[in-house]
């Protein structure tokens, strides 16, 4: 289920308050997390029904989390869910409704793991009623106080109020989203009032927006950071001078300044300092230097050999504009890099290619408050990338084992080393803060949730 809905239709065991960084009761009532074995027992709440009238129950979180969906090598979801939940031993009903979560080793995060993405719970029978992974995805039944009635892929989701909801009410008796490629044509239809909400807006358009009667500006920076990542297969990437030049290159601040009008950041390194104590404020992230991306080229003996670059058409805020940015300042170094626009993710993913896919554009969402849920889940053994084979450094690797454990203070080196393999031996680079701005009716009462969930939810929105 796409993150943009996430919990308005399919709920986790527990809730993480972003602002004050509470954990909460979800579908589960009470929990507690065993020292020694570090294991995460739960009791689920009863009366929870599914959005197809079935009891929600113990039965169903085993089942969802277990080798069918998510906890096996050959299960159809694992490639998504091992980064997030690839610690987990076994999912255990221990009762009609309470359930054992069993790590492989005492985890330090595990009961945020079920309060945040991939923790989501969908009901078990509709799964498999649903007859295949892919009819399942386009029918999700869950718990939450909107039920999924329509999906047309690449064109609309509708959702309607769930009357037997468990909690409070859903303040919506619909909302539909609509998949609307072009901003000039989302914007326009703001002012129509044939759309609500509008996403993924540049600060070019705001004054725009702002300006209209009726119509406003929200949102600002969320949880992620934009990034940039390399295919070390590709002949021009192999050598890490080659990407230590290309992050070198870029004038992040410039970026932040003329694409954002100064309302995002630049981070220090591949951290977020949503952190707290794990985020390492004395790490010296990447500087602009592009006399110094030339001397690295030199040393590195690059040639001018042709570096691909895929984008999409404004998946994120600014995509092309940051493409063709960015194109510009590699230039300037002497790189060459080829911009190539691609139609979907698929383009973009694609490793058909005996040298590898280049450069192409992602982010990384900060998914827990702390760097495991960042760095290591992006660019470890079970991200992304390194199953991808786009990356892969054994000393990261083993740093990772180390902030996988619950020692604080080896937690903390193994992070700063980690940070430093990431500039010495580039997996990606960073540019800043993902801003996520919203247009919106002004009769509409509605604060960002600081992440890529819209969050619809009773206490969340209102309508004069």
């Amino acid at each position: 289920m796409n993150e943009r809905v996430s919990n308005n239709l399919v709920e986790t065991l527990l809730n993480y308050d972003l602002a004050t960084g509470e954990m909460t009761p979800g579908l589960a009532e009470s929990w507690s997390v065993d020292e020694t074995s570090g294991i995460l027992s739960v009791t689920i709440r009863q009366g929870v029904k599914c959005h197809n009238g079935e009891d929600f129950n113990a039965e169903d979180v085993e089942y969802m989390f277990g080798p069918a969906r998510y906890n096996s090598e050959d299960a159809p979801g694992y490639g998504n869910a091992v980064q997030y939940l690839g610690g987990i031993r076994e999912v255990k009903a221990t009762g009609s409704h309470t359930v054992d979560i069993i790590p492989k080793e005492p985890d330090p995060l595990i009961a945020l793991r079920f309060a945040s993405w991939m923790g989501q719970v969908p009901c078990a029978d509709a799964y498999k009623a649903a007859g295949s992974w892919e009819s399942w995805g386009q029918s999700v039944v869950g718990t939450g106080p909107y039920k999924l009635v329509a999906f047309k892929a690449g064109e609309h989701q509708k959702f309607e109020r769930f009357d037997g909801y468990w909690g409070e009410k859903a303040p919506l008796k619909s909302f539909t989203l609509r998949v609307v490629p072009e901003m000039a044509a989302r914007v326009a239809g703001l002012f129509t009032g044939e759309f609500d909400i509008i996403t993924e807006i540049g600060p070019d358009q705001f004054d725009t927006i702002n300006g209209n009667d009726g119509t406003e500006i929200a949102g600002g920076p969320i949880n992620n950071i934009r990034i940039i990542p390399y295919d070390t297969r590709h002949p021009a990437l192999k050598d890490p001078r080659v990407r230590q030049a290309m992050n070198m290159a870029i004038d992040r601040q410039l970026i932040v300044d003329s694409l954002y009008g100064g309302r995002t950041v630049v981070p220090n390194g591949m951290q977020m300092k949503r952190f707290g104590n794990m985020y390492i404020g004395g790490h010296a992230g990447a500087k602009y230097d592009p006399d110094g991306a030339r001397r690295l080229l030199k040393e590195a003996g690059y040639n001018g050999e042709e570096i691909s670059y895929r984008y999409l058409q404004d998946y994120y805020t600014n995509e092309v504009s940051t493409a063709q940015v960015l194109a510009s300042m590699w230039k300037d170094v002497g790189l060459n890099v080829k911009l190539e626009l691609m139609e979907n993710w698929s383009q973009i993913e694609d490793a058909t290619a005996d040298e590898g896919r280049g450069v192409i554009n992602w982010s990384s969402t900060a998914v827990y408050p702390d760097p495991i849920g960042q760095v290591l889940r992006m660019f470890g053994p079970n991200g992304f990338f390194q199953r991808n084979d786009f990356w892969k450094n054994d000393k990261f690797n083993e740093l990772g084992d180390v902030l996988m454990t619950t020692d604080h203070a080896a937690r903390r080196d193994a992070l700063a080393q980690m940070l430093e393999i990431y500039e010495k031996d580039p997996p990606a680079t960073y540019l800043h803060v993902l801003p996520m701005f919203y247009g919106k009716q002004s009769t509409i009462s509605w604060t960002p949730s600081g992440t890529a969930f819209m969050d619809l939810r009773a206490g969340s929105i209102s309508i004069d």
